[in-house]
């Protein structure tokens, strides 16, 4: 398995340095452009504060984590105004959700156990499970990610819960200070976002000089779209991503991202991790052939 000298967009910040050594170690070129860095403003540790606050003097019955640097930095706020072990503390008393295994084993280090994970790391996913717990009358905390949809609280409100939301930081299109602190406490070797890489990538696949790109998180696709839009590029790259680029989500919740932004996805991995995210890839392609245009794709056999 192979990927032939193949160059391929890596769109992640915090692990895209990681991600870029797996697609060489398959034989690609990465071709690293960051969309979406985290910000931690002083308004987001006002509302973690609040968070903590709240979750410390009332009875909340689950407290659902959506991703680790959520944990990190909602940890931090703790650590800072010396309350994190009366945190922890709190956490093992109720029960925990994490919606993937990352911010479970972020709640790990910081000694917090996760009594579930839903089979789908989605929204849905988590409504799901909860539903099938039974929330009536329950109170449920939700530490979002930089970005957070309304539906999940409103289906279990809908099933008579009492839901309160928080966020411990924002997607932006820069990394600040804050963010940085957060991704370094994590132990990722990140690459902050450039508007202006992100440009030339657009560009380049524009010019059929990229093969594939690959999406880790939907925010990605999101502030993707978002700067193709500003500089007027967006129609052009859609028509590309469509035509003559394998395009690549990491998960359901990146795919359904696309999709929002009318591009198809090719390669969907079936285990929602980096290394098996590229292998899928590399395996398209021993399928596929290695023709770039999607069109030759179709008209091979499988």
């Amino acid at each position: 398995m192979s990927l032939s000298g193949l160059v391929v967009g890596v769109t992640a910040s915090r692990r895209a340095l990681e991600l870029a050594h797996i697609i060489r170690t398959f034989g690609g070129v990465p071709y690293i452009a960051p969309t979406v860095g985290i910000e931690v403003s002083h308004n987001v540790k006002r509302e973690a504060e609040s968070f903590i606050h709240r979750l410390l003097s009332e009875k909340i019955d689950y407290a659902i984590f959506m991703t680790a640097p959520g944990v990190y930095s909602l940890m931090s706020v703790a650590a800072s105004l010396g309350i994190e072990q009366e945190l922890t503390q709190k956490l093992g008393d109720l029960t925990v959700v994490a919606r993937s295994p990352k911010p479970m084993q972020a709640l790990a280090a910081h000694g917090v156990k996760t009594e579930s994970v839903p089979k789908e790391n989605t929204s849905d996913g988590l409504a799901q499970l909860l539903s099938g717990r039974g929330v009536t009358g329950k109170k449920v905390m939700i530490l979002w990610h930089g970005s957070h949809s309304s539906e999940l609280k409103h289906r279990l409100e809908a099933e008579g819960a009492k839901v309160f939301e928080s966020s411990t930081y924002k997607y932006s299109t820069r990394l600040d200070r804050g963010g940085e602190g957060v991704l370094r406490n994590m132990g990722f070797e990140f690459v902050a976002p450039d508007e202006t890489k992100v440009v030339r990538l657009i560009s380049e696949i524009s010019m059929d000089h990229v093969g594939a790109i690959t999406f880790t998180s939907p925010p990605a696709v999101t502030s993707f779209f978002n700067i193709a839009s500003i500089h007027d590029l967006s129609e052009s790259v859609k028509i590309s991503l469509n035509n003559s680029v394998i395009v690549v989500a990491i998960g359901p919740s990146t795919q359904k991202a696309l999709r929002q932004n009318d591009v198809s996805t090719d390669v969907l991995p079936s285990t929602y991790k980096m290394g098996s995210m590229i292998r899928s890839l590399s395996d398209f392609l021993d399928r596929k052939g290695s023709a770039k245009i999607r069109k030759r794709f179709s008209e091979q056999p499988s």
